[in-house]
C-alpha cells in the first residue's frame, strides 16, 4: 500500500518535472526569440540596412536618437561597400534620425557636419577632425613640383591667372618672355635674331600641395586654348577728280620771237637792233617759255600777258614785225582711282595693318656747329597711300567688335626737303556680325579755286576786257570709301588658301601671255606647256623632245627638270638610277664618314 502510494507520488513528480522542464524550455525559447526579435528590431530601427539603388542613392536610413557618429559611419560603410577609417578623435551624436534618397557623399556630409573632414586616398576614406585635417594639409612634406607647358598663352599671363588657386606657401615661376614683334635692324636684316634665348614653348613650374596643383591644371586647361582668328576682306576705294581751266592772252613786243620755238643750243637776240644767233648751250624752248625767261636783251618794251606759259593746250598767235600776240586756252581733267582689295588674317585682340603706297625719305634734323658746318641727321620716312589698321574682339554670339583706322594720304617734299602730307582718315569702334559687310564712306573733300589776273580797269570792260585778263579754275574732289567684311576663322582651311594660290598661278600665266612670242622666256614657257600636254596625252617622245628644247634654252628650269626625271623614272628605271645627279648623291653619301672631323 505504502509502495503503491510512493510509486504514484514518483510518477506525479516526474510528470511535474517534465512539465516544468518543458515549460522552462518553452519560456527560455520564447524569451530568447523575444530578445532576439527585440534586438533585431532595434538594430533595424537604428541603422536600417537598406541596399543602395541602381542610381547610386540610398532610399532611406533611420537612426536612433542616441546613435553615435562612429556607429553611423560603420553602417554606412557596410551599406555602400566602402572602407571608412575614422581617427580616434571622431566622436559625437547625430542631430537627425533619418535620411532619405541621399548619395554616399551627401550622407557623409550630413553625418560629419562641419566639425569633421574626410578625404579619399585610393580605396580608403579617412575621416579627420578639423585640427587633424588642417595639420595634415599644412604639412610641407606633401608639396610637390609640377611643370606645365603652354602653347597659346604666355608664361607671364599664366602665372598671374593660377595664383588665386594656389596656397600661400606655393612657389611659381615662368619662363622668360620672347621678343615682341620683328626687328628688321638698321641695315634691313635682323639685328637681333634670338642669340641664346629660350627656343622652347613657354613653361611655368609650380611647387605646391597636390590638390592645388590639380586645381591649377584645370585652370590652365581652360585658358591655354587655341585663339580664334578674324579674316578681314577689305575694299578700299580712293578717287581723286581734278578739273582745271586756263584761259588768257599774252601780249609781247619782243624782237624776233618765233611761234615755232627755237632749237636746242640756239637763242635769238637782237643786240643793237640786229638779229644774231648765239650759242647759249640751252635746250629747245617753246615760244612762251622764251618770253617768260626774260634773261636776254630785247626791245625796250616787253610784257608777259595773262596766258599760263607752263601749260599746253590751244595756242593761237600772230606776229607783225616786233609785235606778237598769243591766245592760250586749256581745260584739263584728271580722274585717279585707286582700288585696293587686301585680305588680312589677325588673331583675336591683335593688330592687323596693311599699307599700299610709298615712303618718302627725308632728313629729319639738321644742325649747324660752331664752325658753320651743317650736320645732316638720319633719314626718316613719311608713309603715304592707302592704309588700314584694325584690332578685332571676337564675341561668343557671332559678333565681332573692331577698332578700325582707315587712312588715305598723299605727300610731297618741298624745295628744302621738308615733307607735307595730305590725308583723309578716321578712327572708330564698331560692332558687326560674322560675314556681314560694313561700309565707311563720306571721307571726301572738295577744293574749288578760281584765280583771275587782269589789267586794272581794262580787264573789267565788257567784251573788250577779255583781251586784258586771264582766268585759272581748279576743282579737286577726293573721296575714300572703305568696305570691311570680317569672318571668324575656326580652322586654317577656312581662309581658302588654295584658291589664293591658284590666283597667283593665274596672275603668273596672264603675265607670261603678255610677253613677246619671240622672247626666250615666252618660248621656254610655251615649250614646257606643250611638253606637259604631250605627257598627259601619253606621247612620251614628243614630251621629251619639247623638254630637250626647254632645257637647252634654260638649263636650270626646275619644273622641266622634274618632269624629265619623272618621265625617265616611269619609262626606264635603270636609266633613272644612272642619272648624274643621283650617282653623285650616292657617291657623296658613301664618302660622308670620311669627311667627319677627327
Amino acid at each position: 500500500m505504502y509502495q503503491n502510494s510512493l510509486s504514484s507520488v514518483n510518477r506525479i513528480g516526474r510528470k511535474l518535472f517534465v512539465w516544468f522542464f518543458v515549460l522552462g524550455v518553452l519560456f527560455l525559447f520564447v524569451a530568447g526569440r523575444g530578445i532576439a526579435a527585440g534586438d533585431s528590431g532595434s538594430e533595424q530601427e537604428a541603422f536600417g540596412a537598406v541596399e543602395v539603388s541602381a542610381d547610386g542613392t540610398i532610399p532611406v536610413i533611420n537612426f536612433m536618437k542616441d546613435a553615435g557618429i562612429r556607429r553611423a559611419l560603420g553602417v554606412l560603410a557596410a551599406t555602400c561597400n566602402k572602407n571608412i577609417v575614422p581617427t580616434p578623435g571622431i566622436d559625437g551624436e547625430l542631430a537627425f534620425t533619418r535620411l532619405r534618397d541621399v548619395t554616399f557623399e551627401e550622407a557623409m556630409d550630413a553625418i560629419l557636419g562641419s566639425n569633421f573632414k574626410y578625404e579619399q586616398k585610393g580605396n580608403l576614406i579617412k575621416v579627420y577632425t578639423l585640427e587633424e585635417y588642417q595639420k595634415i594639409k599644412q604639412d610641407k612634406d606633401r608639396m610637390l613640383p609640377r611643370i606645365f607647358t603652354l602653347y597659346y598663352i604666355s608664361a607671364e599671363e599664366a602665372v598671374k591667372l593660377v595664383k588665386p588657386v594656389l596656397s600661400n606657401s606655393a612657389i611659381v615661376q615662368g619662363s622668360t618672355a620672347s621678343e615682341a614683334g620683328i626687328s628688321a635692324g638698321k641695315d634691313g636684316v635682323g639685328a637681333e635674331v634670338g642669340g641664346d634665348s629660350m627656343a622652347l614653348h613657354d613653361t611655368i613650374v609650380i611647387y605646391d600641395y597636390p590638390e592645388n596643383l590639380d586645381e591649377a591644371a584645370k585652370v590652365l586647361a581652360n585658358l591655354d586654348v587655341r585663339p580664334q582668328q578674324v579674316l578681314i576682306e577689305a575694299t578700299i576705294l580712293s578717287a581723286t577728280l581734278t578739273e582745271g581751266m586756263d584761259f588768257g592772252i599774252d601780249w609781247n613786243l619782243l624782237g624776233g620771237v618765233s611761234l615755232d620755238g627755237d632749237p636746242a643750243t640756239q637763242d635769238y637776240v637782237s643786240p643793237g637792233g640786229t638779229t644774231d644767233i648765239v650759242d647759249r648751250g640751252s635746250e629747245a624752248t617753246q615760244p612762251l617759255t622764251q618770253i617768260a625767261v626774260g634773261d636776254f636783251p630785247g626791245t625796250p618794251m616787253e610784257t608777259s600777258g595773262f596766258a599760263d606759259i607752263a601749260t599746253a593746250g590751244l595756242r593761237i598767235g600772230i606776229t607783225s614785225g616786233d609785235f606778237a600776240a598769243f591766245i592760250s586756252a586749256l581745260e584739263s581733267v584728271t580722274d585717279i582711282t585707286v582700288l585696293a582689295n587686301p585680305k588680312i588674317l589677325a588673331l583675336n585682340k591683335q593688330v592687323g595693318t596693311v599699307l599700299i603706297g610709298q615712303q618718302l625719305g627725308y632728313r629729319d634734323r639738321t644742325s649747324i656747329d660752331a664752325s658753320g658746318q651743317a650736320t645732316v641727321g638720319e633719314v626718316s620716312f613719311l608713309e603715304t597711300g592707302t592704309k588700314l589698321s584694325f584690332r578685332p574682339y571676337i564675341g561668343n554670339d557671332g559678333y565681332i567688335r573692331m577698332d578700325i583706322y582707315p587712312q588715305d594720304s598723299s605727300g610731297q617734299l618741298n624745295d628744302e626737303g621738308i615733307p607735307t602730307k595730305t590725308t583723309a582718315e578716321l578712327s572708330t569702334n564698331i560692332m558687326v556680325r560674322d560675314g556681314e559687310t560694313i561700309v565707311i564712306g563720306g571721307l571726301f573733300r572738295d577744293s574749288v579755286t578760281s584765280t583771275r589776273t587782269q589789267v586794272p580797269l581794262l580787264g573789267d570792260i565788257p567784251f573788250v576786257g577779255v583781251a586784258f585778263r586771264g582766268t585759272t579754275d581748279r576743282t579737286v574732289r577726293q573721296e575714300v570709301i572703305v568696305m570691311l567684311t570680317p569672318h571668324i576663322i575656326e580652322r586654317g582651311m577656312e581662309v581658302n588658301s588654295s584658291e589664293r594660290v591658284e590666283d597667283i598661278s593665274r596672275k603668273r600665266f596672264g603675265a607670261k601671255e603678255e610677253l613677246q612670242w619671240i622672247g626666250r622666256t615666252r618660248l621656254v614657257e610655251d615649250r614646257y606647256a606643250l611638253a606637259a600636254k604631250h605627257y598627259l596625252a601619253g606621247d612620251i617622245d614628243s614630251a621629251l623632245k619639247e623638254l630637250k628644247t626647254v632645257l637647252e634654252l634654260r638649263p636650270t628650269y626646275l619644273e622641266a627638270i622634274r618632269l624629265k626625271e619623272r618621265i625617265i623614272s616611269e619609262t626606264d628605271p635603270e636609266q633613272a638610277a644612272m642619272m648624274g645627279r643621283k650617282v653623285l648623291a650616292d657617291v657623296e653619301k658613301e664618302a660622308t664618314d670620311k669627311w667627319l672631323r677627327r
